[in-house]
C-alpha cells in the first residue's frame, strides 16, 4: 500500500512539472545583459556635428537599422563589410573587404578588442560596438578614429 501510495507520490509530482513547465510557470532562464535587436545583417550611417558646419559620419553594422546587433565568424554581410573597413582605417589591420566574417577577421578584431582593454573573444555585440574606435569623415581627406558617443 506504500509502495503505491508512493509512486502515485512521484506521478503527480512529475505530472505537475510537466504542466509548469509547459505554461512557463516555474523555470529559471537566464536573460541577456542586452537585449540584440538580432544578427547583424546591414550598415547604416551614424552622424555628429563637425566644426566646420557640416558633419562627420560613420557606417556601424546594424540589425535592420538598429546597431544593437551580434555576429561572429561565419557571417556574411554588408555589416561585416563595414566592421572590416573600420578595423582596416582605425586599427590599421589588412582585411580583404569582402563581408565574410572568418579568421582573418575574427583575429583583427580581436586585436581590436585588446587595443581597448576588453574581452578578446573575436565576437562583435555591444561592447565592441561600444569600445572601439569608428572611423568618422567628413569628406575622403578630413577624417578620424573615435568611439560612440551617447549611441552617436
Amino acid at each position: 500500500m506504500n509502495k503505491t501510495r508512493a509512486l502515485r507520490s512521484k506521478s503527480a509530482i512529475s505530472a505537475a512539472a510537466v504542466l509548469l513547465s509547459c505554461a512557463g510557470i516555474g523555470l529559471a532562464t537566464a536573460t541577456p545583459a542586452v537585449a540584440y535587436a538580432g544578427y547583424c545583417n546591414s550598415e547604416v550611417t551614424k552622424k555628429r556635428a563637425a566644426a566646420s558646419g557640416g558633419s562627420y559620419k560613420a557606417y556601424l553594422p546594424a540589425h535592420g537599422g538598429d546597431i544593437d546587433c551580434y555576429m561572429n565568424q561565419g557571417a556574411e554581410s554588408k555589416a561585416v563589410k563595414a566592421l572590416q573597413k573600420n578595423l582596416n582605417w582605425c586599427y590599421d589591420r589588412n582585411l580583404e573587404v569582402d563581408g565574410i566574417f572568418g579568421k582573418d577577421t575574427k583575429e583583427a578584431l580581436e586585436y581590436a578588442q585588446g587595443k581597448e582593454g576588453i574581452g578578446k573573444d573575436g565576437k562583435y555585440g555591444e561592447q565592441s560596438r561600444t569600445n572601439l574606435k569608428w572611423r568618422w569623415y567628413e569628406n575622403r581627406n578630413l577624417w578620424y578614429c573615435g568611439e560612440l558617443r551617447n549611441g552617436a
